[in-house]
């Protein structure tokens, strides 16, 4: 049996994944739910056939773990279906991206620094395995996207690095383009302004004509814009936007996240979140860090950033939103529940997804919350299938 024409949104619970159907008046309508035995850490979608790429893990942010799988679901079906033998990973995945052009999964991990590149058949399913590629000179400090360059065969490894610690100095962050092949992988070209100190990248998107790229610096609140000359990233940002309404609040964990582009290329929706709480009878307390989605506007050919809209969350930490297909709506994932101070008495904040009305300059209007249960574990991972 066919599922009905709706968009579907799908939302990782620890190990469960969660399929909700959105429905032209925002009504979201819970479909079906699958339980795959490892977290979820990240997923993917095909962009041509009805599949979703899942990378498990029973590790966790802080915790390596020690079972890795790549799983990959049926979505054309009225239950969501495994499809195929999973395959082992050999680390705690998480990213990954399809690149269409050369038929291939690409798959990131940040713990070790390493990637894998997996063969896609014409159906879509996973063949041989070509990596992991771990050398530090190709992969850099903690990888935590990759994806496919806009020409060309090249990958785009984008490499946060991390802060300076009590126990360490900082790891530089960086951009890395990298020619892949069959046994070797090979660094063309690094992106490190300032040989990649206080540069933390950890999101970025392509415009949609392939002349810019807007990269989110998670460790320093901020977007930058590249552009692109003849496939190759420029060496320093054109424009730099501060996505915080406070940077200097203190509330810390305080992180730049996700990152969203319309269908045009001329708005941008980015994530600050935090999760900065006190525990409070036994629940978690707000303790006011900025949780937000930015909506930002482009110019379509240079990719100059504008902040139009700060839309606050309700709630801790939305690791993922995602757009619809039709580019009406945006979802934003809170990750875990919480309370907020409000008055003399407390607010509750549930995990779930917050659904947000696109208006057509690109602004956003809330339209309802969908709890999810997140008692036995954190909401870590959601999107929109394709039309």
């Amino acid at each position: 049996m066919p599922l009905p024409a709706t968009p579907s949104i799908l939302a990782a619970v620890g190990s469960t994944l969660l399929r909700h159907g959105l429905h032209a008046d925002g009504r979201t309508e819970a479909a079906d739910a699958l339980d795959l035995a490892l977290d979820v850490q990240y997923a993917c979608f095909h962009p041509a056939r009805p599949l979703l790429y899942v990378l498990c893990s029973n590790g966790g942010v802080g915790r390596p773990g020690d079972r890795h799988a790549l799983v990959v679901l049926r979505l054309d079906g009225a239950r969501l279906a495994v499809a195929g033998e999973s395959v082992p990973l050999p680390f705690r995945p998480i990213h990954g991206s399809v690149d269409l052009r050369a038929g291939r999964l690409l798959v990131a991990y940040n713990r070790p620094a390493a990637l894998t590149v997996h063969a896609l058949d014409e159906r879509g399913m996973p063949q041989s395995m070509a990596g992991p590629f771990e050398d530090p000179a190709v992969v850099g400090h903690f990888p935590h996207q990759v994806l496919p360059m806009p020409q060309g065969n090249g990958v785009l490894l984008v490499c946060r690095g991390d802060d300076a610690m009590a126990q360490q100095p900082e790891n530089p962050g960086s951009l890395r383009v990298l020619c892949v092949g069959a046994d070797r992988a090979a660094c063309t070209q690094i992106v490190a302004p300032s040989g990649g100190f206080g540069f933390g990248p950890r999101n970025a998107v392509f415009g949609p004509d392939g002349g810019w790229l807007q990269v989110v610096l998670e460790r320093q609140n901020r977007l930058v814009t590249f552009g692109l000359q003849g496939g190759a990233i420029e060496s320093t940002p054109r424009f730099e936007l501060a996505l915080l309404r406070q940077p200097e609040g203190g509330h810390q964990p305080q992180l730049a996240g996700a990152i969203e582009l319309d269908r045009a290329g001329t708005v941008a929706y980015v994530v600050n979140r935090s999760h900065a709480a006190v525990v409070l009878g036994g629940r978690k307390l707000d303790a006011g860090g900025e949780n937000s989605v930015v909506v930002v506007a482009l110019d379509a050919v240079t990719g100059r950033p504008q902040r139009l809209q700060v839309v606050p969350l309700a709630g801790l930490h939305a690791r993922c939103i995602g757009l619809s297909p039709d580019g009406r709506w945006l979802v934003a994932a809170i990750r875990e529940s919480s309370v907020r101070a409000e008055g003399e008495g407390f607010v509750e904040q549930p995990a779930g997804l917050q659904c947000f009305r696109v208006q057509p300059d690109g602004r956003l209007v809330f339209h309802h919350h969908q709890v999810l249960d997140d008692r036995a574990a954190t909401v870590f991972w959601a999107g929109f299938a394709p039309a």
